[in-house]
């Protein structure tokens, strides 16, 4: 029998797919609302409203003892709302390539965990580590999480010295300085914390997850 061709472009792996069409199945509602087929016009805003992060409301419920599982949900909700059609397309073609890299190695479980883990640190560093008060909302943070899981592959696969292998780091460095410039010019909220502390999560996550990871960064800088 002759062989089957292989596919041009690889299949992205099924934890990716799910991840993007619920940020579809999002854009879908509210492009709906706005044309009038149902709910309000003003469905976004509502969206943000019901399932953004609230740092002021969750540094309350923290310094009050208080357990309010909807704070802690939007920790996992907030990833998947945007605030525009653009951010959404932004953040997806993130999540799309780099997810599509991190499940070829690390697996579709892999992809969850360091997605989701990242969401919610990126969550807990701009409650604790900023005084914004405005809601925490789009895929960047999570998405930075799975460029820092990017960024641990290629340092674990480059070799040499520790100062060679710091190439890996030079997209998400990028990327940050972008930010943060884009942050400060603009005198915005300071979402780029929350990006970091997604990137880092995403970093320490692959590490965690991939096999000899942790060993392999501890014996790295021991060398260095």
């Amino acid at each position: 029998m002759p062989d089957t061709p292989a596919p041009a472009v690889n299949p992205l792996p099924p934890a990716v797919i799910v991840l993007f069409l619920i940020i579809v199945i999002g854009e879908i509602y509210v492009a709906g609302a706005e044309a009038n087929l149902w709910d309000s016009f003003d469905a976004r805003i509502n969206l943000i409203r019901q399932f953004a992060f609230m740092p002021e409301g969750f540094g309350r419920a923290l310094s009050g003892g208080l357990w309010v599982p909807e704070l802690f949900w939007r920790m996992m909700t907030y990833p998947f709302i945007h605030g525009s059609l653009m951010q959404a397309v932004f953040a997806s073609v993130f999540i799309l390539a780099m997810g599509k890299f991190v499940g070829e190695v690390l697996g579709n479980i892999a992809v969850i965990a360091i997605f989701s883990s990242s969401a919610i640190f990126a969550a807990l560093g701009f409650a604790l580590f900023t005084s914004s008060s405005f809601p925490l909302f789009g895929g960047f943070p999570a998405a930075y999480g799975l460029i820092g899981a990017f960024t641990f592959v290629l340092f674990s696969r480059i070799e040499g010295l520790l100062s060679q292998q710091l190439i890996a780091f030079r997209l998400l460095g990028v990327l940050m300085l972008i930010n943060i410039s884009f942050s400060l010019l603009q005198d915005g909220p300071p979402l780029w914390v929350a990006e970091l502390c997604g990137a880092v999560t995403g970093f320490i996550s692959a590490a965690i997850i991939h096999p000899g990871g942790v060993p392999f960064i501890i014996n790295k800088f021991r060398r260095s």
